[in-house]
């Protein structure tokens, strides 16, 4: 394998890592509830504790599509 393909690889296996980390801290919710930032119904909606899920969200995207 070259080492770009070991590169993107690694970097692929990172990103499925942080997103498995993200569906936990989501169902988890280790972080206190916040200010609603959106709401989705009445009872459902992102919140200011779901921030820092969202936020690894991202770097994981990034990770995965990186070039």
């Amino acid at each position: 394998m070259s080492s770009r393909m070991e590169t993107r690889r690694r970097h692929r296996v990172l990103a499925l890592m942080l997103a498995a980390v993200v569906v936990g801290l989501v169902v988890v919710e280790p972080f206190p509830k916040g200010k609603v930032l959106f709401s989705l119904t009445s009872t459902h909606g992102v919140d200011a504790g779901d921030l820092p899920a969202f936020a690894l969200l991202v770097i994981a995207v990034g990770l995965a599509i990186k070039r």
